[in-house]
């Protein structure tokens, strides 16, 4: 009998279908826990390079899961979003229970935190009572250690009735023992001493009722009948489905029945003096207490977490800010010195194919259409990879590292007055980078209401792609103020932000999240994870967003090329057509407003638009094949140089301003008219990029608002401007 490669059990094992015993077992794992207790990195570890991230069915809660290809079987592990009970409220906790409600033949993995252990057991004893196979992995027994408690895994066994075993999920250690004991998964015992009129009420319910946490549940308030299951084998792993496309699964036949006798029997123990909602969660909690007294001792001296040192600098209230801001300004350093040298590097590569394309012995419509709307459009997905990595990755890992939690308490305050929580500062913070990453990190905001406030609001912080739009025309008009013109269009940026924030505080319906915010433990996070989820992370940004951008790219193509009867371009009739829209603020010069029209793909193409129309067109130069080789190798290794270099370097560098290019400019704009066209520039659509983001994440119907609203702030905004510089 062969031994399977990775548990060195026979095929037998768990994995492969059946236990020792011969009985049936689970191919698909859900893993189950409070957050930052290292369930994801326990996936990575028992599947490495299979992670992948998608919504949940219906919803658009982000899940880990991976397939674990071993030498005995397959099995698919699913990470659920962290939850301290199965009944919670947040939309990522209200994924867990319908998971395990919809799927009666998966295993339960519940990851525990040694060194929460109480805590943790409280969602312990609800998973036993709900009734799944279960297996516990308790993790990071070796920070418990440290801080002077042992933790007994028989103890807990003994106590739970399940198999317990240690792991340490960032090294794989004990992930062997873990996949052995899934073998001896068992519907545990949990022995929580619930008061007597409780204890029979519960006991009629639970006739009625899946389980007895469902009957617990019900008679305590907690259970929902619009919770119902969703099957998990419509899942597949990395799916996305949006919410709207999601058809609504049949109400379970024992939903009413149950809520009905629940709401009797909750009466009966009100008139009792008795509250069910109470007396359930204070005997789980003595229950926990009482397990984890019995399965812990103390070892050794408990040494001062060096976490507990930072935090009296971190979180001081006069340093914190400072010193946290200097972290980010590091991480939107970093990201951009990381990214920006193979931003240029796939510049250079999107160059030399546009000028083999043209090369080639096509008709010169075909070819154009080549280069200038299929390499363009491609090379214009493309170059979000490098950026959308980088950030991804830093994000991860200081997420994962437990900083980010401190940033988003320190901000709560400033926050909560404009009625969002504090983590809503993160995503404002790395719109100074790029409004796409920040649209996708609006997902770490637990209200559905939120994320979309802020995913509206965000779009007028001045990315890095229009600030060598801003430098161009500051240096052309106002060469003297530059920098002051620089610092008011920044923080005119944050106050549109503020504003929008604001005005959509009251049109959009919903909850805004309250609560306690936990501070989790300074950890380093495995290097091979957090860059595998940030990988995993950009490929699902350029599946949902890159078809939008090709469109787009492709349509201002048609524009630039295809003329009409007496030469004149498409493009060119499109923006004198539009001119005369932008006439009150300013901008009638047609060539002023056709750039607005390419803009929308990136900012920084209003440059090199303006400088066809207002220069001249440069003639193509052709590069033979052995030439171009030549040309992506030089500047492969001009990018390495300038990542090193970079490193040191200023974040807010950029090149030097076409100084024809702005001459032409001052001879074709007045000051009032260059302001106004820096702050449209500044407030309407950062990029179709932006739009596609937003539509991926909350719908077409939120995205065309979202458009609307920048339009329509700009265009306000620049008339302000213009009516006073004028």
């Amino acid at each position: 009998m062969n031994a399977c490669s990775f548990c060195g059990l026979a095929k037998t094992c768990t994995l492969a279908g059946t236990g020792a015993d011969g009985a049936p077992v689970a191919r698909r794992w859900y893993l189950v826990g409070t957050p930052n207790t290292g369930k994801t990195s326990l996936i990575n570890a028992l599947a490495g390079a299979h992670l992948e991230i998608g919504n949940w069915s219906g919803t658009t809660i982000e899940v880990a899961s991976a397939t674990a290809h071993l030498a005995c079987g397959t099995v698919e592990l699913i990470d659920l979003p962290g939850a301290y009970t199965l009944a919670g409220s947040a939309p990522d906790e209200e994924v867990v229970l319908p998971a395990l409600d919809g799927d009666d033949d998966a295993l339960v993995v519940n990851v525990v935190d040694a060194t929460n252990l109480e805590r943790d057991l409280t969602l312990t004893a609800e998973l036993v009572e709900h009734g799944r196979p279960l297996v516990v992995a308790l993790n990071l027994a070796d920070q418990a250690r440290k801080a002077g408690q042992e933790v007994d895994p028989a103890a807990l066994e003994a106590a739970l009735g399940v198999p317990v075993v240690e792991v340490a999920a960032n090294t794989g250690t004990g992930v062997g023992a873990l996949v052995s004991a899934a073998a001896r998964a068992a519907v545990g015992r949990a022995d929580v001493a619930y008061p007597d009129a409780l204890e029979r009420a519960a006991g009629r319910l639970q006739a009625h009722a899946p389980s007895r946490w469902h009957a617990l549940a019900a008679l305590a308030g907690e259970w929902n009948p619009a919770t119902v299951p969703a099957t998990a084998a419509s899942v597949p792993v990395g799916a996305t489905v949006d919410l709207t496309d999601a058809g609504a699964p049949d109400e379970p036949d024992w939903a009413d029945p149950l809520a009905a006798r629940a709401e009797q029997e909750r009466g009966g123990l009100l008139a009792s003096g008795i509250d069910a909602f109470l007396d359930v969660a204070e005997a789980r909690h003595r229950f926990a207490h009482a397990v984890a007294g019995r399965a812990t001792r103390p070892v050794g001296e408990a040494t001062a977490s060096p976490g507990d040192r930072v935090d009296r600098v971190v979180l001081n209230p006069w340093l914190g800010p400072f010193v946290l801001l200097a972290g980010l300004a590091l991480t939107f350093h970093l990201t951009f010195a990381l990214s920006d040298p193979w931003v240029g590097f796939l510049g250079e590569v999107q160059g030399v194919l546009a000028a083999w394309a043209e090369a080639l012995p096509l008709p010169a419509l075909v070819g154009s259409f080549l280069s200038g709307a299929v390499i363009e459009g491609v090379g214009t997905v493309v170059a979000f990879v490098p950026v959308l990595f980088t950030l991804y990755a830093l994000l991860g890992f200081l997420e994962n590292a437990g900083l980010l939690a401190r940033v988003a308490y320190l901000a709560d305050g400033l926050m909560r007055s404009l009625g969002l929580p504090g983590r809503a500062v993160l995503p404002m913070v790395l719109s100074l980078g790029c409004t796409v990453p920040a649209v996708q990190s609006t997902k770490m905001l637990e209200q559905p209401r939120d994320r979309l406030r802020v995913a509206l609001a965000i779009p007028s912080i001045p990315c890095g792609a229009r600030l060598p739009v801003f430098v161009l025309l500051a240096a052309a008009f106002v060469p003297q103020y530059a920098g002051l013109v620089l610092t008011g269009l920044y923080v005119f940026g944050f106050v549109a932000t503020l504003f929008t924030a604001f005005i959509f505080r009251g049109a959009l319906k919903g909850d805004t999240a309250t609560g306690v915010m936990e501070l989790p433990d300074y950890r380093l996070p495995p290097v091979a994870l957090v860059l595998r989820i940030a990988w995993v992370r950009t490929k699902a940004f350029l599946a949902g967003a890159g078809g939008p951008i090709l469109v787009v790219v492709a349509v201002v193509w048609a524009l630039l090329t295809l003329t009409l009867p007496g030469g004149t371009s498409v493009f060119e009739a499109v923006s004198r057509g539009l001119a005369p829209i932008f006439a009150p603020i300013g901008l009638d010069d047609w060539r002023v407003v056709g750039a607005l029209i390419p803009g929308l793909v990136a900012k920084e193409v209003m440059i090199g638009s303006m400088a066809l129309t207002f220069t001249g067109a440069d003639a193509a130069a052709s590069v033979s094949f052995l030439g171009g080789l030549q040309h992506v190798a030089a500047s492969f290794l001009e990018a390495i140089r300038n990542t090193v270099a970079g490193l040191w370097g200023s974040v807010l560098a950029t090149d030097a301003p076409d100084a024809a290019l702005g001459s032409r400019l001052a001879g074709a704009l007045s000051l009032g008219s260059a302001l106004s066209l820096m702050v449209f520039s500044l407030l309407y659509v950062p990029c179709v990029a932006t739009v596609a983001a937003i539509r991926k994440a909350f719908g077409t119907r939120y995205a065309a608002l979202s458009v609307a609203w920048q339009l329509a702030i700009a265009y306000v905004a620049a008339l302000l401007v213009f009516l006073a510089f004028g």
